[in-house]
């Protein structure tokens, strides 16, 4: 590894967020004469979060226990949950977290002959979750001609597509997932709940308190299992935002338990 590219790597670690507020809290902690261990705790807070060990570390109580292959069972349905969309772009609509969740639900809904019940609205009135979702699965017909099905009853085991396009959030989602359920004459339907990894255990709770026999069935894990090396203990924004996600889980869990749930 050359001298320059090292350089230039330190450099962008460094320099771009959030290792430039780490630097700059640092320095007021040496330099500033009030506040100083304010500065101090805020520049290793900001730098553990950004690291790949730390934000891993948080993730895996999440992700783990999921990261295997999905149970055979006798099931009645996949739902898959909706992980936010961009409006106005020119294609793929969904998010990365959402469009890995609608691929591994088509696939396993397809290679399970079952319903699929995608739940997602948002907050975007002119532009839903499930509309983004819809014209996803118009792109994979467009350009991969795969068909997709025309809706039957949620309450036949057969490959179909179904919305449910009034939810906000995750309990919505298990609130509304159910209303669909019962339309279909399913009190207490078993179901394949596919979601990312780090979400799977705040879904699966909702879930189960809405009356769901839940086989979870994750995808879009965020913890690398490959070897760390040096670079791993330099702040980068990746990191961060995984930190990010797996704080934001431990919150839902947390408020899930002053819910009773």
């Amino acid at each position: 590894m050359n001298t320059l590219y090292i350089l230039s790597k330190l450099f962008t670690y460094l320099v771009l967020p959030p290792g430039i507020f780490i630097l700059l809290f640092a320095l007021a902690a040496l330099y500033a004469k009030r506040f100083r261990l304010f500065f101090l705790a805020n520049a290793t807070i900001f730098y553990l979060l950004s690291t790949s060990y730390v934000a891993d570390w948080l993730l895996a109580p999440l992700e783990t226990p999921f990261n295997k292959s999905v149970e055979k069972a006798s099931v009645d349905a996949v739902i898959v949950l909706g992980g936010g969309h961009t409006q106005g772009v020119a294609n793929l609509p969904l998010s990365s977290d959402a469009y890995k969740r609608m691929m591994w639900g088509l696939m396993v809904a397809k290679s399970n002959n079952l319903p699929l019940l995608f739940s997602g609205g948002g907050v975007q009135k002119e532009y839903l979750e499930s509309d983004a979702f819809l014209d996803s699965l118009k792109e994979l017909k467009l350009y991969l001609e795969i068909p997709t099905p025309t809706s039957k009853s949620l309450g036949t085991k057969e490959f179909s597509l179904h919305i449910e396009d009034k939810s906000l959030d995750t309990y919505q989602n298990a609130q509304f997932s159910k209303v669909a359920f019962e339309q279909a004459g399913l009190a207490t339907p078993t179901i394949y709940l596919v979601t990312s990894a780090y979400h799977m255990r705040r879904s699966i709770r909702l879930y189960e308190h809405f009356g769901f026999k839940v086989i979870p069935a994750a995808t879009n894990f965020k913890i690398n299992a490959r070897t760390k090396d040096g670079w791993d203990y330099l702040p980068n924004a990746h990191a961060f935002y995984k930190s990010y996600v797996a704080l934001h889980e431990y919150v839902g869990l947390l408020s899930l338990k002053f819910r009773g749930i």
